[in-house]
């Protein structure tokens, strides 16, 4: 594939088999900025196909690691203590550079090219694909912010100021020793009554104070950091200290990446008809805010399956909220659930161990509720798709269970209907009144409402579904369809079992 635009400032590459963690910056690399820019200039390389698509996706997996851990409240101030959760993630994508030992610099550059190139077009890649609608712009530009100022944290002291020059900021770094006698003022006061220039080292002792100030107009400042005193006015001129500086430059990131998502959406015709790339970008259009939250669960055999002997127990235990409501709806309206509602249950009771027999027996039963159906009409109108689910007719390749995003994807329920995810199908108040009725704790149901009405994480309200009704379990594997929903919770309960079942036989009495 041909080359995606301009030349950009050079960046840098992460080696998942040398990991430099922990290195020094010394000599010719102390100032090295890691590969972090601005992003105001397109790449100028060529990519292949197959390239472009496995950069974006390692790129958006990033991202929705720092959405699922940062979620609705994280300040942008103490996103370095991410570093240790995300650095795992970001050395296998290929977007994290350190800086060099001394058994790898001679690589250094190299990498750092490289670095640049999968940085760039993954970066500019996604940007065509979430120009399109608001809340996928927001999204974007939040989680792009966030790792923007997770590399800029893991820059040196002079790397920072390095940057921060080429930056465009109208800021330079204040004398402490000689310039509070020049303007006039007492350093040591202006110092004292900026609370973000306290620095806590967690030790339980009396704080530090930031002695890097940096001076700028006080036009140029966010107003918020004034109102919250985190930068102090003196003679038009604004005090900055480093903790508030780094949130200016993120300001200034985020500016600059809202406008060029405007010049994205000007381009986008253009790159949906490119036969190579076009089909790629819709898809993350449409999923692209509702890939995996968390590692694709196993799909082993986890010592329990669905059956009709156990069905109304893992029903209320081990059912996602999308299915249990399905079945539950049904038995409450004794009416069928409509054409989207069973395409959705019926694989799932598939894929959960339901045997063509067991599903149809249940079928019927649970459809014959209605008294507009009896059994010779169920038989001439729903055994087909019986049938159909599990490879027998059609194109006998059967039905697989969807996924999450497909789920939450469902068109909106008219009157007669329910299908689809809870979380976002319901408003919240039929929401919270649904969990009541389910018995969830009302921590877990403020946590969910939380999480949907700040930002429409309806994958992790529903792992926060499975927290509630697991203790001591942290929804790994959970998120990404109903099926690895039901199967970690099956696991869960037969691991407890078996605890349990040691703890009583370690217990009992020696004869």
């Amino acid at each position: 594939m041909r080359k995606m635009g301009a030349g950009m400032p050079v960046a840098g590459k992460a080696s998942p088999s040398k990991s430099t963690a922990g290195a020094t910056p010394a000599g010719v690399h102390a100032s090295d900025d890691l590969g972090l820019c601005l992003y105001s200039t397109p790449p100028d390389v060529e990519v292949s196909v197959r390239e472009f698509e496995e950069f974006t996706r390692d790129r958006l997996r990033i991202l929705h690691v720092f959405d699922r851990l940062c979620s609705y409240e994280s300040r942008l101030d103490n996103i370095g203590e991410l570093r240790p959760k995300v650095v795992k993630e970001l050395v296998e994508s290929r977007l994290l550079l350190e800086y060099p030992s001394g058994l790898d610099s001679d690589t250094y550059v190299s990498r750092k090219a490289e670095f640049a190139r999968r940085d760039a077009v993954s970066h500019f890649a996604l940007r065509l694909a979430f120009c399109k609608t608001r809340e996928a712009r927001e999204w974007f530009v939040r989680n792009e912010q966030r790792l923007f100022m997770l590399r800029y944290d893991a820059l040196s002291r002079e790397a920072q100021e390095a940057f921060i020059a080429r930056s465009g900021l109208k800021c330079r770094k204040f004398d402490t020793l000689n310039g509070g006698k020049e303007l006039g003022i007492n350093f040591h006061e202006i110092q004292h009554a900026t609370p973000a220039a306290k620095i806590f080292r967690g030790d339980g002792k009396a704080p530090d104070w930031d002695p890097n100030f940096y001076l700028m107009p006080f036009y140029e400042v966010d107003p918020k950091l004034i109102a919250s005193r985190k930068v102090i006015i003196v003679g038009g001129k604004a005090f900055v200290p480093s903790a508030a500086l780094k949130l200016i430059l993120a300001k200034r990131f985020k500016d600059a990446l809202v406008a060029s998502l405007e010049q994205a959406f000007q381009g986008l015709p253009t790159a949906l008809s490119d036969p190579r790339i076009g089909s790629f970008l819709r898809d993350l259009q449409d999923y692209g805010m509702q890939l995996l939250v968390a590692p694709k669960a196993a799909s082993e055999d986890v010592g329990e399956v669905l059956s009709l002997e156990n069905f109304e127990e893992l029903m209320v235990r081990s059912f996602p909220p999308c299915m249990r409501r399905l079945v539950e709806k049904q038995r409450e309206m004794k009416k069928h659930l409509k054409h989207a509602g069973r395409l959705q249950l019926r694989p799932f009771l598939k894929d959960c161990g339901f045997t063509m027999e067991d599903s149809m027996k249940w079928w019927k039963k649970e459809i014959c509720i209605d008294p507009q159906i009896d059994a010779a009409s169920f038989e001439k109108n729903y055994t087909y798709d019986v049938e159909h689910a599990y490879g027998k007719k059609g194109h006998l390749q059967g039905q697989n269970c969807f996924g999450c995003p497909k789920i939450i994807g469902f068109p909106a329920e008219s009157a007669g209907q329910v299908h689809g995810c809870p979380f976002k199908t319901l408003d919240m108040p039929a929401l919270k009144q649904q969990m009541h009725k389910w018995k969830v704790s009302e921590r877990h149901v403020l946590e969910m409402e939380k999480l949907v009405a700040h930002g429409s994480h309806y994958q992790l309200a529903c792992i926060e579904y499975f927290k509630a009704g697991h203790s001591g379990h942290e929804g790994d594997g959970v998120g990404n369809s109903p099926g690895d929903f039901f199967r970690r919770s099956c696991g869960y309960h037969v691991q407890k079992r078996e605890k349990e079942a040691a703890s009583a036989a370690g217990g009992s009495p020696t004869k």
